[in-house]
């Protein structure tokens, strides 16, 4: 079985070609058939229309009986000789005809001999008439002998047509049975391969990249196209996303464009190390809260809270040991208070605390005394129990202000004036102990509601 395209339209084509040549061959050869029997049919013709000239020219000498006819007779006669003897060379068979003229030349000399010698006896008479009879019997006999040459050449003329003819056929027949049969397997060959690379190609237009063409039974032609083609679509496999991966892609990025949204917000609001509000988070929810408080008639404590020497901590233990306290105390101030309040750092060591939804200020000392306890527990770094202390000062809304600036500076301004209370730091040795009164501390954080 052919499995190449070119070499079944190759062969398709020799086929044709020899088809065209048989037709050109048959056709040459019936012309060839009609020329020669055409030749010999106008050989035949001109020989009995000589003939046809000795009858008529027999019949005048008949009729007169002198010189002058006799010699118009052997003059037909000689040129249908000439004729034969011409044709005779040509390869036509008239020989029956040479001889029958050679026996007319035979009588015509008799004749010729009698008529020298006037025979006018009833024997030269009765020698004319044998004569004449004889001349009517060769012209009989020459014109049935062209009859008869005639129907060969007719009948010979049309077997050779007839042979030509079936013989073309029959070529023509199984040359065309075989043009047809390559053809309808060129055909169906070509719409099965040309369909397979089709759907496969279909297939990879609607994404699926999995598309492959089955080389199994394809000519070699479409072979190589079916070749580069998954050579192209294992290519786009491994460069190309797919859709779930883009999409999953898109979740990833999505999330992480979220996620880092989210720690933007936190960062743009909260402090970065200790991850309390920072100063305008903390006026935002301060404002919100005032807002709220005016609202419900509720009442809102401001505690400025400031730790004691805490540069020491940084010169003497160094910024690690700084920023551990720092994250400690703002862990423990959150845990210090309820849901509803907020803390914020402003920066360096300084907290603000705001107790939110209050009905009075009678929690305040016990609160103050809460956040002290928590801010004074040792803290460890590096295998030391670092303490700390700190001074709070307390504003109260509305009763020391409504004013939202007012109000923290009224706590700061409290905060400084405990911390001018307690003297110096509280710090001794290597492990420090919180020396300040949480008596005292709460009893200077109740500040009056104008500043002196």
């Amino acid at each position: 079985m052919i499995s190449s395209l070119f070499k079944k339209l190759f062969l398709l084509s020799t086929t044709t070609m020899l088809l065209t040549l048989l037709i050109v061959a048959s056709f040459a050869k019936i012309n060839s058939e009609q020329n020669q029997t055409k030749s010999e049919l106008d050989t035949i013709i001109d020989l009995q229309l000589r003939v046809d000239l000795l009858r008529s020219q027999l019949w005048v000498f008949l009729q007169f009986g002198d010189q002058s006819s006799l010699k118009q007779v052997e003059y037909a006669q000689a040129e249908l000789a000439t004729q034969l003897t011409a044709y005779g060379e040509q390869g036509a068979r008239f020989d029956n005809l040479q001889r029958m003229n050679q026996s007319l030349q035979a009588l015509l000399t008799q004749e010729k001999q009698l008529y020298d010698r006037d025979v006018a006896s009833e024997e030269g008479i009765n020698a004319f008439g044998l004569l004449h009879s004889r001349y009517n019997m060769i012209v009989q006999n020459m014109t049935e002998e062209l009859a008869h040459v005639h129907q060969v050449v007719v009948d010979r003329s049309a077997s050779n047509l007839s042979n030509v003819m079936k013989s073309a056929a029959a070529w023509l027949i199984v040359c065309s049975l075989l043009v047809s049969f390559i053809a309808w397997l060129i055909l169906l060959r070509f719409k099965s391969d040309a369909e397979s690379v089709k759907e496969a190609i279909v297939a990879l237009a609607k994404g699926n990249l999995e598309a492959k063409v089955d080389t199994a039974s394809m000519d070699s032609e479409f072979k190589g196209i079916a070749f580069f083609f998954n050579q192209m679509t294992i290519s786009l496999r491994e460069s190309t996303v797919t859709k779930h991966e883009l999409e999953e892609e898109v979740k990833r990025q999505t999330m992480q464009l979220e996620k880092k949204h989210e720690q933007l917000i936190f960062l743009s609001e909260h402090d970065p190390l200790t991850g309390l509000y920072n100063r305008r988070a903390f006026d935002k929810s301060l404002e919100n809260a005032i807002v709220k408080a005016n609202r419900t008639k509720c009442k809102l404590a401001i505690l400025f809270i400031d730790l004691d020497d805490f540069k020491v901590v940084n010169d003497t233990y160094g910024h690690d040991a700084g920023d551990t306290i720092l994250v400690n105390v703002a862990n423990r101030l959150s845990n210090a208070i309820r849901q509803s309040d907020f803390v914020g750092r402003l920066g360096g060591d300084e907290f603000v605390i705001c107790l939110d939804l209050l009905n009075n200020f009678d929690i305040l000392p016990q609160k103050v005394e809460q956040i002290m306890q928590a801010i004074c527990e040792p803290i460890g770094f590096n295998g030391r129990e670092l303490s700390i202390s700190a001074s709070i000062g307390v504003s109260h809304f509305p009763d020391s202000t409504r004013n939202k600036e007012v109000l923290l500076s009224m706590a700061d301004e409290a905060m400084y004036r405990s911390k001018h209370v307690k003297g110096p730091s509280c710090y001794d040795g290597e492990t420090m102990q919180c020396q300040s009164s949480i008596s005292d501390v709460v009893e200077l954080a109740q500040v009056r509601k104008h500043p002196s």
